[in-house]
């Protein structure tokens, strides 16, 4: 037995990740049985809509998100809860569950991002930290002030040195 396979039999025997999940605010989501998995599933989609906290969510990884809570929603159909689960379905849950924790982790727009670096005109070097919304947020901004300036003509005088 290699040392992947011990440990993947111990985070399966001891529930890990499957079982219960634990929020920023430090806040216990347990779904370990259908009803419960589909609230939390109702719950992350009405998260990823335009002004909630996985509105970064791009679409084709939105369609990975779906397709995981998908197949998380049919084992639970088959199921009901974790405890009748055989081995080969705890896998399958648990493969899922990390496709889908993955990109929501690099989408949420709370995740904090620090850099060090010297600021713009200056050499001290010092650290910068933002969240990844206010980050995404500003290079849309940026973008879409882009998009105007070059799809917008040219007619005013003083308009590229004129």
């Amino acid at each position: 037995m290699g040392l992947a396979s011990l440990f993947l039999m111990l985070c399966l025997s001891l529930g890990v990740s499957i079982a219960a999940a634990s929020t920023p605010t430090g806040d216990v989501v347990k779904a370990d049985t259908r009803e419960a998995f589909e609230a939390v599933a109702a719950n992350l989609r009405k998260q990823m809509a335009a002004a909630g906290r996985y509105a970064f969510v791009k679409a084709d990884e939105r369609a990975k998100v779906e397709q995981g809570l998908d197949a998380m929603q049919a084992l639970f159909a088959a199921n009901e809860s974790i405890d009748r689960m055989d081995k080969t379905m705890r896998v399958k849950l648990f493969n899922a569950q990390e496709v889908v924790n993955s990109i929501l982790t690099l989408r949420d727009r709370d995740r904090l991002i620090c850099e060090r670096g010297a600021q713009t005109g200056s050499r001290i070097v010092s650290t910068s930290c933002h969240t990844y919304g206010d980050i995404e947020a500003a290079r849309q901004a940026s973008s879409k002030f882009m998009n105007e300036r070059t799809a917008a003509p040219c007619n005013t005088p003083g308009c590229n040195g004129r």
